[in-house]
């Protein structure tokens, strides 16, 4: 495993309970301590059923999840799950427009639900909400997914988390970001979503988020 951001730590975990997840699902995880008697729910980032192998994002809260970060390679952990219903992704049709929101330790599920719906043929915008610069997390994975991305689809992008940053400045950090293109249609920035039907909605959905300090 390895910290992503203060605090914040990605983990790779491997078994057959991987063959069961969905987007959306999160994990019941015992500590290893026996002083800590409940387990840490923690949602699934990505899934990778091939090889078995799942990946979790999460924050340092308290004394079970500081010793998750101190774990060595190789450790065992007893976990229930998949846990939740999941997102269900299936009305998602090729060239469908989705709009994915969320912030803080909330955006690491979105990162499989941004893949999937990219493997249906969805055009995919990502609204990302972080309480400082120094909580940004995901970033780079996003931008490393963009299929034959073009210049011009970033630039709005970029342009559209300026809007928001200087809208909502000393709240929180904003970012919008064009995370994948569809094999058919380039991917939309914000504006190109259905603008009059959703710009509101994003506004105030933005500023839930990064008055929330970055909390789910």
């Amino acid at each position: 495993q390895v910290e992503i951001a203060p605090n914040i730590f990605s983990m790779l975990l491997k078994g057959q309970m991987v063959s069961q997840m969905q987007a959306g699902q999160f994990l019941h995880i015992r500590v290893p301590d026996d002083s800590k008697l409940l387990r840490r729910p923690i949602s699934i980032a990505e899934i990778d059923r091939d090889n078995l192998t799942c990946r979790i994002i999460y924050r340092i809260e308290g004394g079970g999840t500081a010793i998750f970060s101190q774990l060595p390679v190789g450790s065992f952990l007893d976990v229930m799950g998949p846990q939740g219903n999941g997102f269900d992704l299936s009305p998602v049709r090729a060239g469908d427009h989705a709009l994915i929101i969320g912030g803080g330790i909330g955006v690491p599920p979105l990162l499989e639900v941004a893949k999937e719906l990219h493997a249906k043929g969805a055009q995919v915008t990502a609204v990302l909400g972080f309480a400082d610069k120094s909580a940004v997390i995901l970033k780079e994975e996003m931008k490393e997914k963009v299929k034959k991305s073009r210049d011009e689809a970033i630039k709005n992008a970029k342009k559209d988390a300026e809007e928001l940053k200087s809208k909502y400045k000393n709240e929180g950090e904003a970012i919008a970001i064009p995370i994948f293109e569809s094999t058919e249609r380039k991917v939309s920035s914000i504006k190109d979503i259905e603008e009059n039907k959703l710009k509101s909605i994003v506004d105030m959905i933005v500023k839930r988020i990064v008055n929330s300090n970055g909390n789910s």
